[in-house]
């Protein structure tokens, strides 16, 4: 059995999935595999090739208490919540070419993968992409009390390019995407993904939660940006900013959507929208560091459409919008100025096993 699941990127949404606002992301044909086969004891094997480690896990292992970032254990306790019977062995074999802790959710990919491993074997009945979605985001979000929602979940199982209402289950639309070719760059800053992703939450919610003292019936997603300056009395300077943040990307987000929804989506309005995007997570959410700073910098004077920074920020990696006739001279400016790793990737289809 093999089970491979893709990266993601978010192209429109990053720090809204959170709050409940949608996302624009697609998932990429970069992979994690999970490959196994019986070993008739009732242990599993699993073998993380690009870790050189090994972890082996007796079937019946109570798993009411785990260690936070222990994906594998998560999973399995996640599906014998949901009544998934995992009753027989296998030697798994683990390996990925995505980059690791740098913004394109290689955690996400391989709960997902895992995830659909097990389903295929012990109940491949409910093993559709909207399920396989649902439990990958109770086991990363709600079983470990991670900060994000569901975009990382949602994209590397459905795979394309959506449009995702965050905010429920089930609830996206896929677009077609007029970008021949995407560019991720990896700064090779590591990244504290949870501990970023965190903070910012904590802080947009308070500031949130502030407004709703006053206003009952207030709903972020009703807000525009028109509207944003009626409420900076309620809150503090920093409070506010957290805020406008908030209702700026979810204005961005709906007018990159109509973009898209177009029969010839204009190329430079979604280059605009997205350094638009990328200034709000660098100037207001600081969420940017130096050598992300001089790589989009060096995207845009290279002849990029557009250029943000992917997922949590505090490093990883960045999205760059391209010509292709540009593509090289970009991609040879990012080595230049000291990124990690720069590739040209293409939308995966999502998740599939074999």
């Amino acid at each position: 059995m093999i089970s491979k699941a893709p990266a993601r990127i978010c192209l429109f949404g990053d720090h809204q999935d959170y709050l409940g606002l949608p996302v624009i992301a697609c998932a990429i044909n970069k992979y994690m595999v999970v490959e196994g086969v019986p070993n008739n004891t009732n242990y599993l094997l699993f073998t993380l090739i690009d870790f050189d480690q090994v972890i082996k896990i007796n079937i019946d292992e109570d798993f009411s208490v785990l260690k936070k970032g222990d994906h594998i254990r998560y999973v399995i306790k996640t599906l014998k919540k949901n009544n998934i019977k995992i009753d027989k062995g296998y030697d798994i074999k683990i390996s990925s070419d995505i980059f690791i802790n740098a913004g394109i959710s290689s955690s996400s990919a391989l709960t997902v993968a895992l995830i659909g491993f097990f389903l295929k074997i012990f109940d491949s009945k409910k093993n559709s992409k909207e399920f396989v979605a649902e439990l990958a985001y109770q086991s990363e979000v709600v079983e470990q009390g991670g900060s994000g929602g569901r975009m990382d979940q949602y994209s590397v199982s459905i795979g394309n390019t959506i449009f995702l209402e965050t905010k429920n289950a089930f609830s996206y639309k896929k677009i077609s995407n007029p970008f021949k070719n995407f560019i991720i760059a990896n700064s090779g800053v590591m990244k504290k993904t949870d501990l970023v992703l965190k903070n910012l939450k904590n802080k947009t919610i308070n500031s949130i939660e502030n407004i709703k003292l006053n206003n009952p019936n207030f709903r972020l997603s009703e807000i525009s940006v028109n509207d944003v300056s009626k409420y900076e009395n309620q809150m503090n300077k920093t409070s506010f900013k957290y805020f406008k943040s908030a209702v700026e990307n979810h204005s961005i987000t709906h007018l990159a959507y109509t973009e898209l929804k177009k029969r010839n989506p204009n190329l430079n309005n979604l280059g605009i929208l997205m350094n638009r995007h990328h200034n709000i997570l660098k100037n207001d959410l600081s969420i940017t560091v130096p050598l992300i700073d001089k790589m989009i910098d060096l995207a845009i004077e290279n002849g990029a459409y557009g250029a943000k920074i992917i997922g949590s920020g505090g490093g990883g990696s960045i999205l760059i919008l391209s010509n292709e006739k540009d593509e090289n001279r970009i991609i040879d400016a990012m080595y230049n100025i000291g990124a990690k790793e720069v590739v040209k990737a293409n939308v995966s289809s999502g998740i599939f096993s074999l």
